[in-house]
């Protein structure tokens, strides 16, 4: 098993998010305490006046196991942003009444996931592979909200809180000189970053790297991440500061120099490559984005939809010219033979895209969905990229079901 078959399987899948976990709880440096479930994180710092809480796991279940291990009243609850892994188990810690701080934009934020519930449902079941349900939106929202810097005082601690855009436009990061410590949420994740998500808004490249420098120039002993589940000390801190903040800057500037050069997207998310001294590194492990999602979320926050192709300024609908072509072709098994000489020669993707044409002509042919399955298992099988991975095993599930529905085996 190589080093990216393991790291694939630390992951789980999005069906088991859904079960009750209790968190592992570890007390990492002096008056910091953690509690981990298996992609998020929260953490709280003790002071002689109370409890600080960063983050609060994604649901009420986690944060009530996490909530009997808090000694002392909590009199603080910073949201690092607003996705529902970092605020879901607010409700669990809020009988203290405490303050509770957020990004001046994290509001606007739940509003938005109450208005597109339906659509939220979808996406969540094609990136993390959970039944297809509306996402219900029922956050605890913050007492206090601010932009730019803020400075809490309690008890022996200070914490030094500041804004961003990186990830989303509602970025909290936390310092506390006392401890020589940054709580920075999903600014770094223990791999990759996630600048880049099919199914999300676009984020914010630059200044994620900006922000990034921001920290390092506190130059922190200690680091919490991804939540709190990734905790860095001394110079692997730095180190993997260092590491994400020259990945950033370096696929955003090989970004803008294709734009500016006039290549089509479809040629820049194979053409824009990683260093090649940080492609090992192990603070950029591609286990959960990728460097063509990033690609893609770069250039759709500079460059706009339109590709200079005047035939895509206004298309038609996708599917009256597909099965224009198909027309033109005329001949179901032409495309399937083409598809599967693809396949037998290894070119899946593009295998599945001249499948398309059939299927999209037709999505009710049983040969084309056959070999469409066949087709993203092959995809899926050396994919080591989370939500890629997952997308792949959710699109193969909704064929296998459709002939199941039609009484054909596999």
């Amino acid at each position: 098993m190589n080093e990216n078959e393991r790291d694939a399987k630390k992951l789980i899948t999005g069906l088991r998010l859904l079960e009750p976990q209790v968190p592992h709880f570890d007390n990492p440096i002096k008056d910091v305490f953690r509690a981990n479930l298996t992609i998020v994180g929260c953490a709280w710092v003790e002071t002689t006046e109370g409890v600080v809480l960063i983050d609060t796991l994604n649901n009420e279940f986690a944060g009530r196991k996490a909530f009997e291990k808090v000694k002392g009243k909590i009199k603080y609850i910073i949201y690092t942003h607003g996705h529902g892994d970092h605020v879901g188990g607010a409700r669990a810690f809020i009988s203290d009444n405490p303050k509770i701080i957020a990004n001046k934009y994290l509001p606007d934020r739940f509003d938005k996931y109450k208005m597109l519930a339906p659509h939220r449902g979808h996406i969540t079941a094609v990136q993390f592979n959970m039944p297809d349900i509306p996402r219900e939106a029922n956050y605890v929202h913050p007492t206090d909200t601010f932009l730019g810097e803020m400075k809490i005082n309690l008890g022996d601690k200070t914490f030094e809180l500041y804004t961003e855009r990186a990830e989303t436009d509602d970025i909290v990061w936390v310092f506390v000189p006392e401890l020589n410590a940054a709580f920075i949420g999903d600014l770094m994740i223990g791999s990759f970053p996630n600048i880049g998500n099919p199914w999300k808004p676009t984020r914010f490249a630059l200044d994620w790297a900006k922000a990034l420098e921001k920290i390092r120039a506190k130059e922190p002993y200690h680091v919490f991440c991804n939540g709190a589940s990734y905790y860095y000390r001394g110079k692997r801190a730095l180190a993997a500061l260092d590491a994400n903040i020259e990945v950033i800057r370096s696929l955003h500037d090989q970004v803008v120099k294709y734009i500016n050069e006039g290549m089509h997207i479809t040629e820049m998310i194979h053409r824009v490559k990683i260093p090649e001294h940080l492609e090992r590194s192990p603070y950029l492990k591609k286990f959960y984005s990728r460097p063509e999602f990033f690609v893609y979320n770069v250039y759709r926050w500079y460059h706009g939809y339109f590709d200079d192709n005047p035939a895509h300024l206004i298309p038609c609908p996708e599917k009256k010219v597909i099965k224009l072509i198909f027309d033109l072709i005329g001949n179901d098994q032409k495309i399937i033979d083409k598809a599967r000489e693809l396949c037998d020669h290894n070119q899946f993707q593009l295998s599945l895209q001249v499948l398309d044409v059939l299927l999209q002509a037709n999505p009710e042919h049983i040969e084309a969905r056959k070999l469409r399955i066949e087709l993203v298992h092959k995809l899926g099988e050396m994919d080591y990229c989370y939500m890629s991975r997952n997308a792949w095993v959710y699109y193969a599930n909704k064929d296998i079901e459709f002939l199941k529905n039609q009484d054909i085996t596999l």
